[in-house]
C-alpha cells in the first residue's frame, strides 16, 4: 500500500457505504465486495490521529464489515487488536440495525509520540502494535446469550494477512482477501477517506478447506488456487475508486467463474451514546464512587468511538433523569 493520498476526483460520485454479496456459481465460493465513503470519513476524522493510524483503522471497519454481514445475530460482531508497541488498541464494532441497516463506529488508542517516531523507521501500520499482539474477534449476542470469542496472535505484514491467519487457526475455511484505506485531498484541503475490499471464501457446505483425497499429503486445490491468484490482482486503487461498482469489480475479477451477485447491505456510522445514556450510567455506579465523584468540579465522561464528551456538574449528575 503506498502512502500517497488519492488524487481529488473532478466530479463527485454519490457516497456509498455497502457490502456487496456475491457467489462464484458450481464452486461453493461466496464474496464480499466492501465500498466506504461517508462511514469512513465519520469515524476517521472525528479525531485526530496519524494517517497511518487512520488507514489501519479504515481496513478495520471494512475487515469488520465483510464478516459482520455475513453472520444472522442480534448484537455485536467486535474486532480488537490489543497491541504492545506505539498503538495499543483499535476497536471497531458492527451491530444490524432493524432498518436493515449496519451501523459501525471505531476508535484507536496509541502514544502519539511513539507513533511518530516508529514512523520515522518506516514502520508499516501493523508494525505499529508491536511484537507480542493478538486480535480478538467477539460475537455478543446480548446479556441472555453465549458469548463467543477467537483470540489468535497478531501474525503477519498487514491487517489483511493477519485475517488470512485467524482463518487458518481458528476456522480452517479457505479464505483470501485485501484490503485498503486512503486519504482523498480535496480543494480547500479538506480530507476525507475511502476504505475497501474484497473477499472470496469457501461455504462452510464443503466442510472449510478441502481435504486431500484419500489422504493424498501432496494433493493441491488448483481450483481454489486459481481464485486466490486472481483475487490477489486487485489494486487498491479498484477498491478506492468510486467509478468502479463493487459488482463491476467482483464480475470483473471472476467473470469466468458465473458470479451471482445479491442484494447489498448499506452501512452508516452510529454510537448509541448519548448524555441520558451517560445519566443513567452515573446514577448506576455504586454510591461511594457516586460520593467520591461529587467532590469534583465537573464530572467528564469521554466517549472513545465517538469523541463527544459529557461534562456534568456534581449537583446534576446524579439525579433522576428527565426520560425516567
Amino acid at each position: 500500500m503506498t502512502d500517497t493520498p488519492l488524487e481529488a476526483q473532478s466530479s463527485r460520485q454519490p457516497s456509498l457505504d455497502y457490502v456487496l454479496p456475491f457467489r462464484l456459481d458450481g464452486h461453493n465460493i461466496h464474496g464480499r465486495v466492501v465500498q466506504l465513503s461517508d462511514l469512513a470519513t465519520q469515524v476517521l476524522t472525528r479525531h485526530d490521529y496519524p494517517e497511518a493510524v487512520n488507514r489501519l483503522l479504515g481496513e478495520a471497519l471494512v475487515l469488520v464489515s465483510m464478516l459482520g454481514t455475513m453472520l444472522k445475530f442480534d448484537g455485536r460482531f467486535i474486532l480488537q487488536l490489543h497491541g504492545k508497541g506505539a498503538i495499543s488498541t483499535l476497536m471497531v464494532d458492527y451491530a444490524p440495525h432493524a432498518e436493515g441497516v449496519g451501523e459501525m463506529r471505531g476508535f484507536a488508542q496509541f502514544d502519539e509520540a511513539a507513533v511518530h517516531e516508529a514512523l520515522k523507521q518506516d514502520t508499516s501500520p501493523m508494525g505499529l502494535l508491536g511484537e507480542g499482539s493478538h486480535m480478538a474477534f467477539t460475537v455478543d449476542q446480548g446479556a441472555d446469550m453465549e458469548r463467543y470469542q477467537g483470540i489468535v496472535p497478531l501474525e503477519g505484514e498487514t491487517l489483511a494477512e493477519a485475517a488470512l491467519e485467524y482463518f487458518q487457526r481458528s476456522e480452517q475455511i479457505g479464505t483470501s482477501l485485501k484490503l485498503a484505506a486512503a486519504p482523498l485531498l480535496l480543494a480547500g484541503g479538506k480530507v476525507e477517506w475511502r476504505a475497501g475490499g474484497i473477499v472470496v471464501q469457501q461455504t462452510a457446505a464443503t466442510g472449510g478447506i478441502d481435504l486431500p483425497p484419500e489422504g493424498d499429503p501432496d494433493y493441491v486445490d488448483e481450483e481454489w488456487n486459481r481464485l486466490k491468484i486472481l483475487l490477489e490482482t486487485t489494486q487498491d486503487s479498484e477498491l478506492l475508486d468510486a467509478d468502479i461498482e463493487p459488482q463491476t469489480l467482483a464480475f470483473r475479477l471472476f467473470h469466468e467463474e458465473g458470479v451471482r451477485v445479491f442484494d447489498t447491505r448499506p452501512l452508516r456510522f452510529a454510537c448509541p451514546c448519548s448524555r441520558d445514556r451517560v445519566h443513567n450510567m452515573l446514577r448506576g455506579l455504586p454510591e461511594d464512587d457516586q460520593k467520591e465523584m461529587q467532590t469534583q468540579e465537573t464530572i467528564e465522561i469521554h466517549c472513545d468511538f465517538c469523541n463527544e464528551q459529557y461534562v456534568f456538574a456534581p449537583h446534576e449528575a446524579f439525579v433522576t433523569s428527565s426520560q425516567d
